[in-house]
């Protein structure tokens, strides 16, 4: 929006504004036939062929004009109306009373001056009470900023200096379309304020409000009542919206949602930091983010969520039979792919006290970071998941996933994992790192690398204990049936003794590290703000 167009319709609009004390006569000029008419009221005159009269500085021409004794004219055909040097008003025919400072225009009228024009077919000002207005519908169009305004009603204010505009306003610019059921401009202040449902659409974007404000000296604008912004495939909404065009940066208050399409997420707040020129945003006070699934959703909560675009990335996706991956590579480098190409990196960074829960996993950490080019998880600081019966620790995990469906698991440093057996035993295996792989979201595959070490209590086909088998190796493979180990398998200078079941004291069945954490488990989305 552009605050030259409501300065030059300021400088434009008023059509006798003289302020006077003792009202002025108006003076016959010209007329090529003066007729005296007592039909129209005593001494009335009718003036035929070129007239002009002249009222204040206002100069009037006109093919025919009634002038009466109370200083009052009937004005037909070809009407024009000259203030100064600057203004020309046209119209079909004027009624003006120069007692009451009355002024009627009706019929194609169009205020011309050389930055704007107005176009409307009923036109009013009163002089007295320094109000003007049209009404039947009205066009303003300003030449040098290309703007154009159309209303029903147009109302304007000259010690206010403030400007109404009423019914179906829409204000057309090369840059965006508004739309308002009313508007109001303060040349003094230079803020345009929104009235009613207002829609402001632009080649990159979509605003809509049913209140609001806009400063076009600071080109900042605020918008309440059911306000929100749509931008490519994201609908942003909030209770207040704050936008600085000059800095590019939009604050969203209360009841914040960011509804993505394109990457089927949302992410509910009651703050927000929009950053256009960065593409980036910062969300905050009761963030939650909702990744909408086929079949089921994930719900992640931390108490701040950032999220950024890296231009230009490049990568290869690698499909292979059991694993998918993809390398990034600098600009300047080759891939080595036979499919490679551009794309912006998209990353959402979780800060503090996160938690996230779906049906089938949950988790918990300090930090996340999330990939949505390549579905990569990445867990930092005391991260924690659980997979049906499985408890999964390390000091670093990453989860990679592929169209929505968990593929594969890294846990690096101390990795750990638990099942309870029953509320005395547990399933158990330790080691260095740990990579897992997935069928149908569940844990069907685990490879422990370096200092392996775990204990696991045997059962006969009848599912009774057989013993506890206490065991270490360099490395161990495990497969994972349904809701079971099925077969442990270990590499490298393995060590394995099967105890009786009660020959163990209770220190000895736990390896160094245990910690079981079921009581901070989330079992729904609800639990996700519990601290």
């Amino acid at each position: 929006m552009n605050k030259a167009f409501f300065i030059l319709l300021l400088s434009s609009l008023p059509l006798f504004i003289i302020a006077q004390n003792k009202p002025a006569k108006i003076e016959i000029l010209n007329a090529d036939a003066l007729e005296f008419d007592e039909t129209l009221g005593k001494g009335a005159k009718r003036l035929i062929g070129n007239v002009q009269l002249k009222h204040d500085d206002a100069t009037m021409y006109c093919d025919s004009a009634y002038f009466f004794t109370n200083n009052s004219i009937d004005a037909f055909g070809n009407v024009r109306v000259v203030q100064g040097d600057s203004l020309q008003l046209y119209g079909d025919s004027l009624k003006y009373n120069g007692n009451t400072k009355i002024a009627k225009l009706r019929g194609n009228i169009r205020l011309n001056s050389p930055e704007m024009s107005l176009s409307s077919n009923f036109l009013d000002y009163d002089r007295k009470k320094n109000f003007a207005f049209y009404y039947g519908g009205g066009t303003l169009i300003n030449k040098k900023e290309n703007n154009t305004l159309t209303s029903k009603q147009g109302y304007y204010y000259p010690i206010s200096r403030s400007f109404f505009f009423k019914d179906n306003v829409k204000l057309t610019n090369p840059e965006y379309v508004m739309t308002s059921d009313t508007l109001q401009y303060n040349e003094l202040s230079e803020i345009v304020l929104f009235h009613g449902p207002t829609t402001i659409k632009a080649q990159d974007n979509f605003i809509y409000c049913e209140n609001g404000w806009y400063n076009t000296r600071k080109d900042e604008s605020k918008y309440f009542k059911n306000a929100y912004i749509i931008t490519g495939t994201q609908r942003i909404e909030g209770d207040t919206l704050f936008y600085n065009r000059k800095k590019g940066i939009g604050e969203l208050t209360c009841n914040v949602l960011i509804n993505d399409t394109a990457e089927k997420l949302q992410i509910f707040s009651d703050k927000a930091y929009i950053y256009e020129k960065n593409d980036s945003a910062l969300i905050t006070q009761n963030a939650l983010l909702v990744q909408l699934f086929s079949e089921d959703s994930l719900f992640l909560h931390a108490d701040t969520f950032i999220i950024q675009t890296i231009k230009d990335t490049t990568h290869t996706l690698e499909i292979e039979s059991d694993s998918i991956s993809i390398i990034e590579n600098s600009q300047n480098e080759k891939a080595d792919s036979t499919e490679t190409k551009k794309e912006d990196k998209r990353i959402l960074y979780a800060f503090h006290s996160v938690k996230f829960y779906k049906q089938d996993m949950q988790g918990k950490c300090d930090s996340l970071v999330y990939s949505f080019l390549d579905s990569a998880i990445s867990m930092y600081k005391e991260p924690i998941i659980w997979n049906e019966e499985n408890q999964l620790t390390a000091d670093f995990i990453k989860i990679r996933t592929y169209d929505t469906i968990v593929h594969s698991l890294y846990m690096i440093n101390n990795a750990f994992i638990i099942s309870e057996v029953d509320s005395a035993r547990y399933n158990q295996i330790k080691g260095k790192d740990m990579q897992g792989s997935f069928a149908n979201n569940k844990l069907h595959r685990i490879l422990v690398e370096g200092n392996g070490q775990s204990i696991y209590y045997g059962k006969d086909d009848n599912n009774k204990f057989i013993g506890v088998n206490v065991a270490e190796s360099t490395n161990i493979l495990i497969a994972v049936g349904e809701e079971k180990i099925e077969h442990i398998t270990y590499i490298g200078s393995p060590q394995a003794t099967l105890y009786p079941l009660n020959e163990l004291s209770s220190e000895e069945l736990l390896l160094k590290g245990f910690k079981w954490y079921a009581n901070i488990r989330p079992r729904s989305m609800f639990d996700l703000f519990v601290k």
